[in-house]
């Protein structure tokens, strides 16, 4: 999982996705927002620390949005289980019109949502009973189906589940505080049913 191969495997999806596909990408592993750029990075395999190295091998938030946006599914779901990732759609939120605007051109028709597991200054917390970090494992339950409602996990139904049952594992497990975060655009749509 260094930088070549997660963008090697993202230009694969570029050209074999269709229109009616549904994209999950989903990464747990380490995140930083760089302290000069002020720019999530999930934090690649080849990353030898937070400077140059970071900037060199990292995936920086503006790189996934531009696979958001060059991807043919028009239903993406991009999971982030790092530390700070919800820094990965913040500049989204305050200001970077022409990147929100390309979003919600692929979106119109459909979707596409990012979900992440700690804000922007939060750490992803981990707990060795569980086997995973709290937003993997509660995201997980979920999709098991402790998320559903009539015989089905939406997106927007993911985002409320990981919102409420993250915060209250934490209070369990006695860690500090973390709130999983999410920004979409478009349509909410199923991404598990049960029969």
């Amino acid at each position: 999982a260094d930088k070549t191969g997660i963008v090697n495997a993202f230009n694969d999806i570029k050209k074999n996705a269709k229109a009616q596909d549904v994209f999950v990408f989903y990464y747990a592993g380490h995140g930083y927002i760089h302290p000069d750029k002020k720019e999530f990075y999930l934090v690649s395999a080849n990353v030898e620390d937070g400077n140059e190295s970071l900037l060199k091998n990292g995936i920086a938030a503006k790189e996934l949005q531009n696979f958001a946006v060059d991807i043919a599914a028009q239903k993406q779901v991009f999971i982030l289980d790092a530390c700070q990732s919800a820094g990965a759609f913040d500049k989204m939120l305050q200001h970077d019109g022409e990147q929100q605007k390309a979003l919600a051109v692929v979106s119109r028709s459909t979707g596409t949502h990012w979900l992440a597991a700690s804000g922007s200054t939060e750490t992803a917390k981990e707990f060795g009973e569980l086997g995973h970090g709290a937003f993997t494992y509660t995201l997980l339950q979920a999709l098991k189906g402790e998320a559903a409602v009539n015989k089905m996990i939406t997106v927007n139904g993911l985002k409320n589940f990981l919102q409420v049952k993250v915060p209250e594992l934490i209070k369990k497990y006695g860690g500090d505080f973390q709130s999983p975060a999410s920004y979409g655009f478009g349509n909410d749509f199923p991404v598990e049913l049960f029969k």
